[in-house]
């Protein structure tokens, strides 16, 4: 597996500056996941070594997450053969209205999304599918940038299945001598700053 972070580098997936993300938070690196789709069969090989790490008979259904998550959990349904549904930021405008699309009343599901940081996205996810009578019982990212994320998610009782976590991701990038010592200790300290334990 540690191909996949090199790969993710050289095709740009993985950024170094400063980058707002969707939680509010500064980061010196960003890892722009939703790149991985203009590349076929890179995404079959990632998505397939996630595949093996998730419990395929402990849920029912995958819920993508609006919009990273939609193809993520796109590309696990057709390679699964499991069932596809999908969890919007906002109820739709017009038609039924409706947060969440496909049928997934009664059913465990499994929260997909690109990466994970705080797990705020998630949370709301979990909430929107709880309203609708459906059964979240786990959430698969294919990142976890260990913001706090997994304590949120496992604090909800849902269990975080990644297939990278940032710390394995630049360890590997620093030990193939993709990036520097100076640049590997600074994101290692970034990474550290939100680890209460």
């Amino acid at each position: 597996m540690s191909w996949i972070p090199i790969e993710m580098y050289k095709y740009g997936m993985i950024k170094f500056g400063k980058f707002k993300l969707t939680s509010g938070i500064e980061s010196p690196y960003y890892i722009d996941v939703r790149k991985l789709y203009s590349y076929p069969e890179l995404a079959r090989r990632v998505v397939s070594e996630l595949i093996a790490k998730i419990p395929l008979d402990a849920f029912e259904v995958l819920a993508g997450v609006e919009s990273a998550g939609i193809p993520l959990a796109a590309y696990i349904s057709c390679l699964t053969g499991k069932p596809l549904a999908y969890v919007r930021k906002e109820p739709k405008k017009h038609g039924t209205g409706n947060v969440v699309e496909g049928e997934v009343t009664n059913r465990r599901v499994a929260i997909v999304d690109d990466v994970v940081t705080t797990g705020s996205s998630l949370i709301k996810a979990i909430d929107n599918l709880l309203n609708v009578n459906a059964k979240p019982v786990m959430a698969v990212v294919i990142v976890d940038r260990e913001q706090g994320g997994k304590k949120l998610l496992e604090s909800r009782g849902i269990k975080l299945y990644a297939l990278l976590t940032t710390t394995e991701i630049f360890t590997i990038l620093f030990n193939n001598g993709i990036i520097s010592r100076e640049t590997y200790d600074s994101v290692l300290n970034y990474i550290k700053s939100f680890k209460a334990d």
